[in-house]
């Protein structure tokens, strides 16, 4: 588990830090070694490494608005000064957002703290301006805000909604203001004081209580549904990062006899959240599967989503049942 939110945290603070979205790849300067004929060669310097609240995974649990994160970090440039603020994950799923955050030019840092006050997904109150020492080490305590981004959706914590759809927290990011680049080592996902750690397993709802061999079901959210199919919206905003889409599985199994299961033949698709500015669209199901030759009976039925993350694999499943009957 620990392997699945190391990069899940990763990503999420590396796509909301805004450097990468801007178009910027962070590249660290390269250090002068001489090698034995004496000719120089540039090594590579040991990356950017932060903890917060002493801990290497960016993930701080039990967040409220006052809370102080000690953020220790070291390989950082010498004196430099960073950026951190505060933002709502919403920032990931909005198009709006996207459109402000993908521009080319390099912007100064003061054009850049207003064009990122400018987006109503991030606190502009939230920002703050640590510096490194002589060394590239950087020791700042952190304090979240208790006050709220321009968009009232994208309050932290999140709302309900918002974390069963996959938006698990808010973010704390950091942006190195001489380079403008982002420092994703400095970056954590904040999840509040009450919530779990991940969002619950999503509904499930078939078209029909009873089906034949070689029949059609097709799939749908539970009606009234309050949890959701949120690993779509974890891939869409890794998708966002890496500038692909990271390989998420449906599939669907009967529990046949003895706890064993037969996989059927389905055609799902799972959409992300979206957000236009107002409204949260939670992520969906939909699509249809083919009811197994040689089964009988009433059965379990098993509707799973998965993705890798870290070379681990996350899933959810919801569970419906369905009677196969051969008239």
């Amino acid at each position: 588990m620990r392997g699945h939110l190391r990069r899940f945290g990763f990503a999420i603070a590396l796509m909301i830090s805004t450097g990468a979205a801007l178009g910027i790849s962070p590249t660290p300067a390269a250090a002068a070694t001489k090698t034995e004929t004496g000719k120089a060669t540039a090594t590579a310097p040991a990356p950017p490494a932060c903890t917060f609240d002493g801990a290497t995974l960016p993930i701080v649990t039990g967040v409220s608005g006052g809370t102080k994160i000690t953020i220790s970090c070291t390989g950082l440039s010498p004196l430099h000064p960073y950026l951190l603020l505060e933002t709502s994950l919403l920032i990931g799923i909005d198009p709006k957002a996207a459109a402000l955050l993908s521009g080319g030019a390099t912007p100064s840092p003061a054009l850049l703290e207003s064009a990122l006050a400018a987006l109503p997904e991030i606190n502009p109150a939230s920002f703050a301006l640590p510096l490194s020492d002589l060394s590239g080490t950087l020791n700042d305590t952190y304090t979240v805000p208790s006050f709220q981004p321009l968009d009232p959706n994208a309050n932290c914590p999140p709302s309900v909604p918002e974390f069963n759809s996959g938006l698990i927290g808010c973010a704390l990011a950091m942006v190195d203001l001489t380079t403008q680049k982002p420092v994703a080592a400095g970056s954590a996902v904040l999840e509040w004081t009450g919530y779990p750690l991940l969002p619950p397993d999503p509904t499930v709802s078939f078209s029909t209580a009873i089906a034949r061999p070689g029949g059609q079901v097709n799939v749908s959210d539970a009606p009234g549904a309050t949890s959701y199919w949120w690993i779509a919206t974890l891939a869409s905003l890794e998708s966002l990062l890496g500038g692909s889409a990271p390989a998420v599985t449906l599939s669907v199994a009967f529990e046949a006899k003895h706890h064993t299961f037969v996989s059927a033949a389905q055609n799902l698709a799972a959409t992300s959240a979206s957000y236009d500015g107002r409204t949260l669209t939670p992520p969906s199901i939909s699509g249809s599967f083919t009811v197994p030759s040689g089964l009988s009976g009433k059965h379990k039925v098993f509707v799973s989503l998965g993705m890798p993350l870290e070379g681990f694999g996350l899933q959810i499943t919801a569970e419906q049942p369905l009677a196969v009957t051969k008239r």
